[in-house]
């Protein structure tokens, strides 16, 4: 695989695992800080992944 593709499923699963965490089926709430903070990475990683796209 390469090294752009890999990056891209990194930040898929990062993105994967992060909705996980706000989802209701996350056994653990966060609260209001965590998850503002975790939606806030989880749009940095969007933009990450659609600029490794971009320059494909």
């Amino acid at each position: 695989m390469s090294d752009a593709k890999q990056q891209i499923k990194e930040e898929l699963d990062a993105i994967g695992h992060g909705l996980f965490m706000l989802s209701p089926d996350c056994i653990r709430a966060l609260s209001t800080h965590e998850a503002d903070d975790l939606i806030a990475e989880l749009r940095a990683r969007v933009e990450k992944a659609s600029k490794l796209l971009d320059s494909q």
